[in-house]
């Protein structure tokens, strides 16, 4: 468990150092890939450049533009949301969500994720309104160099250790989520509890009984949703996100940040939780 934390942590410290590095010296050559989002947004195109790189890296030199007074909090909501499509997505590659989606569902599977990511087209719609008048921030650039980006980069990796001990510590108290209380089938409520564990586990679950013929569509659906919204709540949210944030901004600054994020999420996922289980 602690050679994982301290695993971890490395590789936090490193891709944080690696991408102020390439902040600094190299992003200027690629900066124009990310035009478009930046002339819809207003975000500078170095940022939203970087959120596909490396997500922590942007953040460290917004996080550094803040403490100066340099940005606002609106700065910092609107490339958050601005950048969302974009680490979503890459995520899910990453991770392997959209592969398993698609090859064990099928259309379905892609329905599945195009439900998922209404919270982040949403999120960048929200973003397209945020009027913030970006400063430049080619100062914040010049300063990531030589001992500083390791400070940084230390800064942000001790930071998310203490939260990743935390939450090593509660995993061992193996506390699982059930929904037998719900008019679901049983192999629905198999899906939705596996699925509020590990989402991708659940859509591996969800093919054999959905091919079968055991589970329906609509209900598959609504079980993966169901079990998504509670892995975000219980997981995602308080593990993930602020544990992202609050390595590097302010706890005030985290906890806004989380809490528009899972607003929005919110906003999506449960009206889409509704009409699923109206039509199931």
């Amino acid at each position: 468990m602690w050679l994982d934390l301290l695993w971890r942590g490395a590789l936090v410290f490193f891709s944080v150092a690696a991408g102020l590095y390439i902040a600094s010296r190299l992003l200027w050559k690629v900066e124009r890939l990310a035009q478009p989002i930046s002339q819809r947004t207003g975000v500078p195109a170095t940022l939203v450049a970087l959120a596909v790189a490396e997500a922590r890296t942007p953040h460290v030199i917004l996080a550094d533009a803040y403490r100066r007074g340099a940005v606002g909090f609106a700065h910092l909501l609107q490339f958050t949301f601005a950048t969302w499509p974009i680490r979503v997505v890459l995520l899910h590659l990453r991770i392997g969500v959209i592969p398993v989606a698609l090859g064990s569902l099928g259309l379905l599977g892609a329905a599945y994720l195009g439900i998922v990511y209404l919270s982040s087209a949403l999120g960048f719609m929200i973003a397209l309104r945020i009027k913030a008048k970006w400063p430049e921030l080619s100062a914040e650039l010049k300063r990531l160099r030589g001992a500083n980006i390791w400070r940084q980069a230390f800064s942000v990796t001790w930071r998310y250790m203490v939260f990743e001990a935390i939450f090593l510590l509660l995993d061992h108290l193996g506390v699982r989520f059930t929904f037998n209380w719900l008019p679901l089938s049983p192999e629905a409520l198999a899906v939705a509890s596996i699925a509020a564990f590990r989402p991708t586990y659940g859509i591996m679950a969800a093919g054999p009984a959905y091919h079968a013929g055991r589970i329906g569509s609509v209900e598959l659906l609504l079980a993966l949703l169901l079990g998504r919204v509670v892995y975000m709540t219980v997981y995602e949210f308080p593990r993930s996100a602020v544990q992202f944030y609050a390595s590097i901004y302010p706890p005030s600054v985290a906890g806004r940040l989380t809490a528009y994020t899972a607003a929005v999420m919110y906003s999506t996922a449960l009206p889409a939780l509704a009409i699923l289980y109206l039509f199931k």
